[in-house]
C-alpha cells in the first residue's frame, strides 16, 4: 500500500511539473489519451468527432513544427487506424466490395504517382503531397468505418445523417457570425494570408463560400430525401428546421456553383420522388432571386459566363470566371505534359505556373477532375471514375430508399460543383461524401 501511495504521488507531482512547464502539451496528451478511450469504447464517437473538427475550418489549424494541419488531419488517421487495430485485434476480416476495392485501387495509384515522380519533386514538396495522401486515405477510408457500423446494426443510417444535417447547419451559423464580424476579408487581413478578398458573403469557419456553397446543397439533398420518408412529426419539424437555416445560409454564400449544385440535388429529387417538392423548390428560388439584387447580379455574370463560353457573346468573363478558365487551361497543360501518373498526388503546386503561389487557390486546380487527370493521369482518371460509377450504381438501386435517393441527389449536385471547384478534394466535403456512401451499405426503409 505504502508503494502504491508512493507511486501515486510521484505521479501526481510529475504530472504537476509537466503542467507547469508545458500545460498545452500536457492538456493536449490528456485530451488525446480521452479521445482514443471515447472511440475504442464507442466508435460512432470517432465519426461524430472528426465531422465535427470540421467546423473548426481554417481556425481550428494545429501547428506542429513546419506543419500546419487541420484538426481534421489528425483526427482522421486516428479514427481509422483505431478501427484498424480493433478488427486485428478481435480477429475480424474488413470485408473489401466493389466500392472499397475501387477505393484501395486508387489509393494506390495515388501512392504510385507520387513514388514514380519522387526524383522530380524537391524533398519539401513530396513530403507535403505525402501528407495530402494520408488526409485522402484516411478520410475516404471513413467509407469502411460507416459502412462497418451501419451494416452490424451498430448505428441506424437516419441518425448518422442527422448528425451530418446538424453539423452542417452549425456550420451555416458559423458563417452567419463570421460573416456579421467580418464582412470584408480585405479589411480584416485575411487577403494578405492567402484567402480571396470575400466581401459580404458567408464562407463559414472554412473562409471559402464556393466550398460551404456545394457542402450546403449536400446537406440539403439528404434533407429533403429523408423529410420525403420520414413519419413522425418531430423529425420532419427537425428536418425542416434544419433545411431552412442550410437554405438561407446557402443563399448568403453567393456561390454560382453551389446554387447550381442545389438545382441538380432539387432537380433529381423531384423528378424521382416528388413532383411537388420540384416544383416548391422552383418557387422558392424564384422568390429569393427576385428579393436579392446581389444574387440576380450573380446569376446575371453566371449566364454572361456560359454565353461567352459557348461563343454566342462578345463579352468578356467576369474576373472570377477568367480565373477559373484560366486554372483549366493550367490543369490541361500539366496534364498533357504528364499523361500517364500525371506528377503525382498532392504535388499539384509544384508543377503549376499559377500567378500567385502563396494564394490558397494555387493548391490544385479549379476542377477536381482536371486535379486528378494532372495529378494521377490517365491511369488515377480510370480507377476514379470506376470509384465513381460503383457509388453510382449503388445509389442507383436504392433510389427508392432515402439513403439511395439522398446520395444519388447530392451525389450528383457535388459531381456537377467539382467542375468548377475542387470540392472532391477539399477535406469537409470528402469527409461528408464518404460518410454519405457508406450508409448504403444496409438499405434504409422507404
Amino acid at each position: 500500500m505504502f508503494d502504491q501511495k508512493v507511486l501515486l504521488s510521484v505521479l501526481i507531482l510529475g504530472l504537476g511539473t509537466a503542467a507547469t512547464l508545458a500545460p498545452i502539451w500536457v492538456m493536449g496528451t490528456l485530451i488525446g489519451i480521452f479521445g482514443i478511450g471515447l472511440v475504442w469504447r464507442w466508435p460512432i464517437g470517432g465519426i461524430v468527432l472528426t465531422m465535427f473538427a470540421t467546423l473548426g475550418g481554417e481556425f481550428a489549424r494545429v501547428h506542429i513544427g513546419s506543419l500546419h494541419l487541420l484538426l481534421l488531419d489528425l483526427l482522421a488517421p486516428l479514427v481509422l487506424g483505431i478501427w484498424l487495430l480493433q478488427k486485428l485485434i478481435r480477429k475480424e476480416q474488413v470485408h473489401i466490395d466493389i466500392i472499397g476495392g475501387w477505393l484501395i485501387a486508387f489509393w494506390g495509384v495515388a501512392l504510385t504517382s507520387l513514388v514514380w515522380n519522387a526524383s522530380s519533386l524537391s524533398s519539401a514538396a513530396w513530403y507535403e503531397a505525402a501528407l495530402h495522401l494520408i488526409r485522402f486515405v484516411s478520410i475516404s477510408g471513413f467509407y469502411f468505418i460507416v459502412r462497418d457500423l451501419v451494416g452490424s446494426s451498430q448505428f441506424q443510417q437516419k441518425n448518422i445523417v442527422h448528425i451530418v444535417l446538424v453539423t452542417g447547419a452549425l456550420l451555416a451559423i458559423s458563417g452567419f457570425v463570421l460573416m456579421r464580424f467580418f464582412p470584408d476579408f480585405a479589411a480584416a487581413g485575411l487577403t494578405s494570408l492567402g484567402w480571396d478578398p470575400h466581401i459580404g458573403r458567408l464562407t463559414a469557419s472554412w473562409l471559402d463560400p464556393n466550398f460551404a456553397g456545394g457542402a450546403f446543397a449536400f446537406f440539403l439533398a439528404f434533407a429533403g430525401a429523408r423529410f420525403l420518408t420520414a413519419k413522425k412529426i418531430f423529425e420532419q419539424a427537425l428536418l425542416l428546421g434544419l433545411a431552412g437555416i442550410l437554405c438561407i445560409a446557402l443563399l448568403f454564400t453567393y456561390s454560382r456553383s453551389g446554387l447550381l449544385a442545389f438545382g441538380i440535388a432539387g432537380l433529381i429529387l423531384g423528378m424521382l420522388r416528388s413532383r411537388m417538392l420540384l416544383v416548391v423548390g422552383i418557387a422558392l428560388s424564384i422568390l429569393g432571386t427576385s428579393l436579392s439584387p446581389r444574387l440576380q447580379e450573380r446569376l446575371g455574370e453566371l449566364a454572361q459566363s456560359a454565353t461567352s463560353l459557348g461563343g454566342t457573346s462578345q463579352q468578356l468573363l467576369d474576373p472570377t470566371a477568367q480565373l477559373r478558365v484560366d486554372s483549366w487551361h493550367e490543369g490541361w497543360r500539366i496534364f498533357i505534359a504528364h499523361p500517364v501518373l500525371g506528377v503525382g498526388y498532392g504535388a499539384y503546386a509544384s508543377k503549376q505556373n499559377f500567378a500567385d503561389s502563396e494564394s490558397h487557390a494555387a493548391t490544385g486546380s479549379d476542377s477536381s477532375i482536371l486535379n486528378i487527370a494532372a495529378t494521377t493521369g490517365v491511369i488515377g482518371l480510370f480507377t476514379f471514375f470506376g470509384l465513381l460509377i460503383a457509388i453510382w450504381r449503388r445509389a442507383w438501386q436504392q433510389r427508392k430508399s432515402w439513403a439511395g435517393l439522398g446520395l444519388l441527389a447530392g451525389g450528383a449536385g457535388l459531381l456537377v460543383h467539382a467542375v468548377f471547384v475542387n470540392s472532391l478534394f477539399f477535406a469537409p466535403l470528402l469527409l461528408y461524401l464518404f460518410v454519405g456512401v457508406g450508409i448504403l451499405h444496409k438499405k434504409a426503409p422507404a
